[in-house]
């Protein structure tokens, strides 16, 4: 995207155009989808993914997200909390933010900074807006988050909202619990002491061979683990105090996944469930991949304002959630019929592309995708696997436009 003066840059660049208003329709579909969901509860997962446009020619409007050695790094970092129930179907974002390092006071050092000065802060708005959009609606909501949301300020607003969450644990902090003569224990030396309860097999993604692989986990539960507020910097604000939770640990020889919740841990299933809310985190983590691999996102390079920059995130956003829907539901649930997803001339389109006898009535979800996953180079036969997301966002670009050019046709006629 490097041309200025192209259609696409002007409607991005355009004073009347907006990410929030482009993405208030979708925020208001996932409310409803939420709404109208038949499940147990549904889990929000948040999770930060980094832009790096630190060869963007125009930098004037972005600012630092990291560094690589001592050279500053720049871009933007977008916070991103995706919906989905507790049969693992995705149901859309309820929040996206966009920011950058520069945008805070960093001539402060940050452990003296209050939470309103920290990039940090995104975490505790999500979760906030989510509120805001689900006021009203009887629905559990359960928080799952990784490491990067294991801080006591975001630990403290869901405690104290009463919310329920699962959050993977990155520090050792000092706990409020003393079970040796001198000073309270912390927290991996309180795991350490706990017997097994149990195993979990469960499957991951693994991160050299990205093959899915399964693995067998010992279960170990800490009941009513006491969280005293930090010495910094919410000490000074007199409204913190100390919070309760109860903590699962997940591990074998080569993964340890402590977990932090509120939700029950009292018996060996009840254990299990926490483990298996925190894995449904790979469901952020492939969205991500569908927007970095496919729409490739840190790829974007609008040279016109950070305003136009955003407005595109946000339109890849939200169309990277119907391709995810798209490819999820597609493999998992073999009867879902196309009209779910796609307007009759869609799905039609595609028999009159690869010049087959167009069926009556809609035909399942995942045989229309195949179709799809073939506009993209993809060869199906009986021992290929599922087609991967390049592969898929390929061919969802062929077919939107050879659905377009169908229905421009059919009318006409």
């Amino acid at each position: 995207m490097e041309k200025t003066h192209d259609k696409p840059t002007i409607f991005f660049s355009n004073p009347k155009v907006s990410s929030a208003n482009l993405l208030q329709p979708h925020l208001n579909n996932t409310v409803e989808r939420i709404k109208a969901a038949q499940v147990d509860y549904i889990l929000s997962i948040q999770d930060s993914m980094f832009l790096n446009y630190t060869s963007h020619k125009a930098k004037t409007e972005i600012g630092r997200i990291g560094r690589t050695g001592k050279t500053d790094q720049y871009g933007l970092i977008q916070h991103n909390t995706l919906c989905v129930t507790n049969k693992n179907e995705p149901l859309g974002l309820i929040d996206l933010q966009h920011f950058h390092h520069d945008e805070f006071d960093a001539q402060v050092r940050r452990e003296h900074r209050a939470i309103e000065n920290k990039c940090d802060r995104c975490w505790i708005s999500a979760s906030q807006r989510r509120r805001d959009l689900l006021k009203g609606i009887d629905k559990k909501v359960i928080t799952v988050a990784d490491r990067e949301g294991d801080f006591f300020e975001f630990l403290f607003d869901l405690y104290e909202n009463q919310e329920s969450f699962v959050i993977r644990a990155q520090h050792n902090r000092i706990t409020g619990t003393k079970r040796r003569k001198k000073g309270n224990d912390k927290l991996f030396d309180l795991i350490n002491r706990e017997e097994d309860i149990g195993t979990q097999v469960t499957t991951i993604h693994d991160v050299e061979t990205r093959a899915i692989k399964e693995i067998e986990l010992k279960i170990k539960t800490l009941p009513k683990i006491y969280f005293p507020v930090p010495r910094y910097p919410s000490k000074q604000d007199k409204s913190y105090h100390a919070i309760s939770v109860n903590v699962v640990v997940a591990y074998n020889d080569d993964y340890c996944w402590v977990l932090l919740t509120d939700l029950p841990v009292s018996t060996l299933e009840e254990c299990q469930q926490v483990i298996t809310m925190y894995r449904a985190r790979w469901h952020i983590e492939d969205y991500h991949k569908i927007l970095k691999t496919g729409y490739q996102v840190d790829e974007l390079y609008l040279h016109a304002s950070r305003k136009a920059i955003e407005n595109a995130l946000v339109m890849a956003a939200v169309s990277a959630c119907r391709l995810y829907w798209m490819i999820y539901v597609g493999r998992v649930e073999g009867t879902v019929k196309a009209d779910r997803l796609f307007k009759d001339y869609e799905w039609k389109a595609l028999y009159v592309y690869f010049k087959e006898k167009v069926p009556e009535d809609a035909p399942c979800l995942n045989t229309v995708i195949l179709k799809i996953a073939r506009l993209g180079g993809y060869k199906p036969h009986n021992k290929a696997s599922p087609p991967g997301i390049k592969t898929m966002w390929i061919g969802f670009q062929s077919f939107t436009i050879a659905a377009q050019m169908y229905h421009n046709l059919s009318t006409k006629t």
